[in-house]
């Protein structure tokens, strides 16, 4: 995994069970090794002390903890985190308990300081803290790379996290999905988030012609159901048609152009 804010390679013994309204996950994920960027300070991951833990009882909600050090202007800094995703009032949130530690010795706002504005000296701090930038930069270096040992541990052609909390978004609208040709020519899929809304999409294409079909449920009701027929004028051009029924009913055409 290469990311702007992260860099690593994990491992892991995961399983999937529970049904399609209550999943759960179980087992642990470690880095093999990894590091990443909290201001301008490059942290090493402990791969011996760092873990992600999923146990049924949770759900699909992890607990963390990590290790890590960085060498900040002369400094050895040190950082460990303990932590969960939990839901709390029909919302899922992170919550991070990091302690530092430095060598020469620092206070802990001393050394959020150093890591904030380069220099140690508290009184310049005010309300500058990492949590919101710590809690990116874990999310984005575990994500990439279990998309893809969860992908090849379950023999998927499609594992993916999506975290619009990463650019400000909100936490539960987290959204993992799952795909799996069962031919050349027939494509499943499974979407669900972290507030229990789902979807099943199945593609179907031959010939130059595609049909698609998508169902969308929350709460146990369906939500929206999708039909498309699309088909290929040109290997650059193609049309689409798509009736969609939820609240309304709308009939959609449109076009595509590929270069």
């Amino acid at each position: 995994m290469q990311e702007s804010l992260a860099q690593g390679e994990l491992a892991g013994d995961l399983y999937l069970g529970g049904t399609y309204g209550d999943p759960y996950l179980s087992g642990e994920v470690w880095p093999l090794w990894g590091s990443f960027r909290l201001w301008d300070a490059l942290f090493s991951l402990d791969p011996g002390q760092s873990r992600l833990y999923f146990s049924p009882d949770r759900g699909i909600l992890p607990r963390f903890a990590l290790a890590a050090r960085a060498e900040v202007r002369g400094y050895q800094v040190g950082l460990a985190v303990e932590g969960e995703f939990l839901r709390e009032n029909g919302r899922v949130k992170v919550r991070l308990e990091p302690t530092f530690s430095s060598i020469p010795p620092l206070s802990q706002a001393e050394v959020y300081a150093l890591l904030a504005l380069g220099t140690p000296d508290a009184s310049r701090l005010g309300e500058v803290f990492p949590q919101v930038a710590l809690g990116a930069a874990l999310e984005n270096l575990v994500l990439g790379q279990l998309e893809r040992e969860l992908s090849r541990a379950l023999g998927l052609d499609r594992f993916q996290v999506e975290v619009p909390a990463i650019q400000g978004g909100s936490l539960e609208e987290t959204r993992f999905s799952v795909g799996k040709y069962l031919t050349p020519e027939l494509f499943l899929g499974y979407q669900v988030d972290l507030r229990g809304e789902q979807t099943f999409a199945a593609e179907y294409r031959a010939d130059g012609i595609t049909f698609t079909l998508s169902s969308s449920f929350g709460q146990g009701v369906l939500s929206r159901l999708a039909f498309g027929l699309g088909y290929d004028l040109t290997d650059a051009l193609s049309l689409t048609l798509t009736l969609e029924t939820g609240d309304d009913t709308r009939f959609s055409v449109g076009a595509a152009y590929r270069w």
